[in-house]
């Protein structure tokens, strides 16, 4: 899934199910699920095919708290507060600016777009990777995280 330059997110009427699709063609590439404990929050985003695990996130339910992405083998990949997304070394990777009219960017520190979406329906947007993003996964795990954190916060 991560491989692919764009991709549409479809979020159910609860934002606890995300549904990611090829936009040619609407084929099901994978599934983002949310779940809340007393004591955190917590999304895991799987492939389509037999369901492997990309990456999680998680929150404690904690004033400040921030959240934490982890690929499938448990190592962090970064760390979302707010509108900035951070690289494991605490680097800054990236910045996240919403329109009036509903699109996104994500930007680097020089002001690079990285990736940007357009929304397309009540519940569907079309995420695109620009090149200067380079396909780096975990770059885009973090905007996919970002991607999550958003759409739930909208209800």
């Amino acid at each position: 899934m991560l491989e692919h330059q764009q991709i549409l997110v479809s979020t159910s009427s609860t934002a606890s199910s995300i549904s990611f699709l090829s936009p040619e063609n609407s084929t099901r590439l994978g599934n983002a699920h949310f779940k809340s404990t007393l004591l955190s929050q917590s999304w895991t985003v799987c492939e389509e095919d037999d369901n492997p695990l990309i990456f999680s996130l998680t929150k404690l339910k904690v004033p400040f708290a921030n959240w934490t992405i982890t690929d499938a083998s448990e190592l962090t990949v970064g760390f979302l507060y707010l509108n900035q997304l951070f690289m494991p070394s605490g680097r800054i990777y990236c910045f996240r600016t919403t329109t009036t009219s509903g699109n996104t960017t994500w930007k680097d520190e020089s002001g690079t777009e990285l990736a940007n979406t357009q929304p397309l329906g009540t519940n569907t947007e079309l995420l695109t990777f620009n090149e200067n993003q380079g396909g780096l996964p975990f770059g885009r795990m973090l905007i996919f995280a970002d991607i999550l954190i958003k759409q739930h916060s909208k209800q």
